[in-house]
């Protein structure tokens, strides 16, 4: 049998441990989740690519990033309001890089076309190319570091 303090210990390094990965993988749950979207939004510009009036977008994968775990300054980014309650106007429970809309930036086009459409084709595929190589990269650093928990846990 096993004594109540035991259990206590047992339930608090467990809990201790979740949160210690938690944070151990939550820049790499961001990255992940950010170059996943870029995709995503890089994709949409190729399928728009013939259609008049469509403005060609990027996601600006660094600031959202930075403004999540970086050190900023008040002259970096906009100042933010605070909201101390979820029925304050703009109150966000999420992480900064969460909100992805305020990473979206509109492309200026090389050659202008006579549509209005902004999507250059070839531009467009040399990004989505260089998106999906960091996004294979990004998953090779993380296996790498899963792999060296598993290391760790095994004790080898």
């Amino acid at each position: 049998m096993v004594p109540a303090l035991s259990l206590i210990a047992i339930n608090y390094f467990q809990t201790v441990m979740a949160q210690t990965l938690d944070n151990y993988f939550a820049f790499n749950q961001a990255a992940m989740s950010l170059k996943t979207e870029r995709l995503e939004v890089i994709s949409g510009n190729i399928a728009n690519a013939s259609t008049p009036g469509f403005k060609a977008k990027d996601l600006d994968f660094a600031s959202l990033l930075k403004k999540s775990f970086g050190k900023t300054t008040s002259a970096e980014f906009d100042v933010e309001m605070l909201a101390s309650h979820s029925s304050h106007l703009g109150y966000s429970n999420l992480p900064k890089w969460m909100n992805v809309d305020s990473g979206i930036n509109y492309t200026v086009p090389l050659s202008p076309s006579l549509d209005d459409n902004t999507v250059e084709i070839g531009v467009e595929q040399a990004k989505y190319a260089r998106a999906v190589i960091d996004y294979q990269a990004s998953l090779q650093f993380m296996e790498s570091k899963i792999s060296g928990l598993r290391k760790v846990l095994k004790g080898e």
